[in-house]
């Protein structure tokens, strides 16, 4: 082989190199972008959901509240079985 090849071939090869390493890094960036907002989307829906949890523990503490207040009045709630806050019911 003479230089003239060589030269041709490492040029050839250096291009597909650099040129692999762009892709690659773009690649990259748009995955990184990616899991940012998914990890931004999560937190928003985790800040959504402990909300409503909290509301929901509120209302359940308020139902229990007037419940307790038929009982104490002789009044037969219903419905007759009462859920604890922390039961799965």
């Amino acid at each position: 082989m003479d230089a003239g090849i060589i030269t041709a071939i490492v040029g050839a090869f250096t291009a597909v190199g650099a040129a692999s390493w762009k892709v690659i890094d773009r690649a990259d960036k748009k995955r990184e972008r990616r899991e940012i907002k998914v990890e931004e989307l999560l937190k928003a829906r985790i800040a959504s959901l402990e909300a409503a949890a909290k509301f929901g523990r509120r209302v359940h503490a308020a139902a229990t509240s007037w419940r307790e207040q038929l009982i104490a009045n002789n009044i037969q709630p219903d419905p007759a079985h009462w859920p604890k806050e922390d039961d799965d019911a």
